[in-house]
C-alpha cells in the first residue's frame, strides 16, 4: 500500500468522509483504485479534471472512458468460476472505479451514479462473500450526504 499522497489530490469533501485506507490502496483487489480499471480511470480523469464539474455523472465517466453500456451488465448474472471478460464482475469493477473517481476528484456523485455504484458493490460483495473492504465502501457510500 502507498501513502495517499501518491494519488491525485482528493476533493476536501471526499477526504473528510472516505478516510479508510482502502481509498489509498493501489494494490487491493477490492479497493476502488486497486484494480487496473479503477486505477486507470482515476489517473485518466485526474489528468482531465478540468472537464469535470457539478453536473458530471458516473455514467459520463463510464461512457467517456470507453466503457459504454457497462452499467446494463450489472444485471446480467454470472455463474460461479472465473468471471467472463466484459461480464457482470467487470461491469461492477468499472462502475465502482467510476463512482469513486468522481467522488475523489469532485466531492460529488449523482444519485443515479450513487445507486449504480452501490449496486456494483453489492454484486462483488455477494460474489466474493462480503470482503471487509467492499463492506466499508458500501457503508461509506450509503452514509454519504455530500
Amino acid at each position: 500500500m502507498t501513502d495517499d499522497d501518491d494519488f491525485p489530490a482528493a476533493a476536501p469533501a471526499f477526504a473528510a468522509h472516505f478516510t479508510d485506507a482502502v481509498y489509498s490502496d493501489p494494490d487491493g483487489e477490492f479497493a476502488p483504485f486497486g484494480t487496473d480499471e479503477g486505477f486507470d480511470m482515476l489517473y485518466e480523469w485526474a489528468d482531465r479534471r478540468d472537464e469535470l464539474d457539478s453536473n458530471t455523472t458516473v455514467a459520463d465517466l463510464v461512457e467517456q472512458s470507453g466503457f459504454s453500456d457497462v452499467v446494463s451488465r450489472l444485471e446480467t448474472q454470472e455463474g460461479p468460476g472465473i468471471p467472463a471478460p466484459g461480464g457482470q464482475v467487470d461491469a461492477a469493477t468499472i462502475t465502482i472505479g467510476a463512482g469513486f473517481t468522481l467522488l475523489r476528484l469532485t466531492g460529488h456523485i449523482d444519485e443515479a451514479g450513487r445507486k449504480n455504484t452501490l449496486k456494483a458493490l453489492d454484486v462483488l460483495i455477494n460474489r466474493y462473500d462480503s470482503p471487509a473492504e467492499l463492506l466499508r465502501q458500501r457503508a461509506d457510500l450509503q452514509s454519504w450526504t455530500g
